[in-house]
């Protein structure tokens, strides 16, 4: 087998002949004509708040020197260059990954007009409605509480007969409660709930085997060793580690450390080692899996700026699920064990897309705005090589 370099993404009715050719048994075709192929293993490594250029006043990836490891995996595998974050600040993000939305219910509602228990967008950062927080002092105590009373991904893959783990880095222990480790915004948190969607969804928070699927990130490396990696591994660094960044002097990665280009160099460094280790294992050489690496935001402008729950309406506008409205674009790269290297898809992408994209690559069905006919799949970056 040989591999074959597009320099650019080829229309969508050839790309779906020529798939459908190769091993039509072995694909699903989503509501826009595309052909995902079927995969035995997904990995999404969440990196945080760099777009994929410098823009905005910000530092990018591509074009930064201290990010040497992201840009020569982009150049050896598949990247979508119009993919979009799909709102600010992170959470929203991360919850869209698994539920194609990014509203909530507020069991609190502190410091809001609206009622608490109001389903609305998600526009903070704050905890669980399960979470405790750590002690405060020295935390400080999230005034939200979230529920998700959505069906999410990993419901999903469970109700399908399939697994899923979240590997974090940091959490003090499988199934934790706590929100955030060692502390709570502002401090020196490492790990940090916010970026981690699955304790917010109901469905997660009610079933404790479920919430007992977010472990240790050592986890990851025995597992892939072991070859008992699940279906659908979520990996996400800490907060030093995913270029996040914490300015705290109490944090491993705070005061004179914490400048962008060492947060960049930092993360950069950790998406190398942990893309050798999954390409490396023994799972990685079985059966067809891939690998996406994506940031949960960058500095672009909101997609929906005048949206206000306190103002009304209490859920987002349509606006707000618009592409045209998109101009945040962050880094994505897929990498497969089996197929074309060096494509480019330069259609409109969001974090709607890549759950599309794992919900088609399982058999699954689409999940909130996943489902819209506006929303690509990845497919163009999943195609087997030719022979």
């Amino acid at each position: 087998m040989r591999t074959r370099s597009w320099k650019t993404m080829l229309p969508g009715l050839a790309v779906a002949t020529a798939l459908a050719m190769a091993a039509p048994a072995t694909y699903a075709q989503d509501n826009g004509g595309d052909f995902v192929p079927a995969l035995d293993h997904v990995f999404v490594l969440v990196l945080e708040n760099h777009n994929a250029y410098t823009s905005f006043g910000s530092n990018g990836i591509l074009d930064n020197p201290n990010a040497p490891n992201i840009q020569a995996l982009a150049k050896k595998y598949n990247v979508a260059t119009d993919y979009n974050a799909v709102w600010h600040p992170s959470l929203p993000n991360y919850v869209a990954m698994i539920t194609g939305d990014w509203i909530g219910t507020d069991v609190v509602a502190t410091g809001h007009t609206y009622p608490a228990g109001s389903v609305v967008g998600i526009s903070d950062d704050d905890s669980p409605s399960v979470a405790t927080d750590y002690p405060s002092p020295p935390a400080n105590t999230s005034i939200h509480r979230w529920r998700i009373n959505k069906p999410s991904l990993a419901g999903q893959l469970v109700n399908a007969g399939k697994d899923w783990r979240a590997y974090l880095e940091n959490i003090p222990e499988a199934g934790t409660h706590l929100a955030n480790w060692p502390g709570d915004n502002n401090t020196g948190n490492i790990y940090a709930v916010k970026h981690n969607p699955f304790p917010y969804i109901a469905e997660v928070q009610d079933n404790p085997s479920q919430f007992a699927k977010q472990v240790p990130y050592e986890q990851l490396f025995s597992d892939l060793n072991s070859r008992h990696v699940p279906d659908f591994s979520y990996i996400v660094p800490d907060q030093c580690r995913d270029m996040h960044g914490l300015s705290n002097t109490l944090a491993p990665c705070g005061g004179a450390a914490d400048t962008d280009n060492n947060d960049v160099k930092r993360g950069d460094d950790e998406t190398g080692w942990i893309a050798n280790a999954i390409t490396g294992s023994p799972v990685w050489k079985h059966g067809r899996n891939a690998l996406f690496i994506v940031f949960d935001e960058g500095n672009g402008p909101l997609t929906c700026p005048g949206y206000n729950p306190d103002l009304g309406p209490l859920l987002p506008p349509d606006p707000c699920y618009d592409p045209k409205n998109f101009n945040d674009v962050v880094v994505f790269i897929a990498i497969t064990n089996y197929g074309v290297r060096g494509v480019t898809d330069s259609r409109f992408q969001s974090h709607y897309s890549m759950l599309k994209t794992i919900e088609a690559a399982f058999g699954l069905p689409y999940l909130g705005h996943a489902a819209d006919a506006t929303t690509n799949t990845l497919a163009p970056l999943l195609a087997p090589a030719e022979e």
